[in-house]
């Protein structure tokens, strides 16, 4: 019987600061609020996050499709192991196109106060099967959506 090629294993640890004009608790709970995170969490407005299910606590389990507008593609699930509010969020999460992982992460959130508002520190150990691009797409997905971040925290002080 002849074995299937498995493909490559990539592993990354992506750190990415951010310091936002807002509390450690309004912070954290634009991340806990499922509406929002779909408005900020996209790295651009060509992707579109759609939450099938949202259960923000430990243990809780969120479901999502997300992808290019109109082609949602990728299936992903977050389980949350560790929740202090206004200070930090722990989750695994597992990305899917169909049937097959592209990636397996666990992720930290830390938030700190700071003079001003709040200093974000988030930590993605990421496992990525077929080459460096689901890296690359951890990367740039993260940075958009942080970037977006501030958008959100500033749309709530204008409201």
């Amino acid at each position: 019987m002849t074995e299937l090629a498995k493909p490559p294993v990539n592993h990354a640890t992506l750190v990415f600061e951010r310091s936002y004009a807002a509390s450690p608790a309004r912070l954290f709970a634009a991340f806990a609020d499922p509406a929002a995170r779909m408005r900020w969490g996209v790295p651009s407005s060509n992707v579109e996050l759609v939450y099938d299910k949202a259960d923000f606590r430990v243990g809780g389990l969120d479901v999502s499709r997300c992808g290019p507008r109109g082609k949602l593609i990728y299936h992903v699930e977050a389980r949350y192991h560790d929740i202090i509010p206004g200070q930090r969020i722990v989750y695994s999460e597992v990305v899917r196109q169909g049937e097959y992982p592209l990636s397996f992460a666990l992720i930290t959130v830390d938030f700190e106060a700071t003079v001003g508002g709040s200093r974000l520190v988030l930590t993605d150990q990421v496992a990525a099967y077929g080459g460096a691009s689901m890296i690359d797409g951890h990367r740039a997905g993260l940075e958009g959506a942080l970037d977006n971040l501030t958008l959100e925290l500033e749309r709530d002080v204008a409201a």
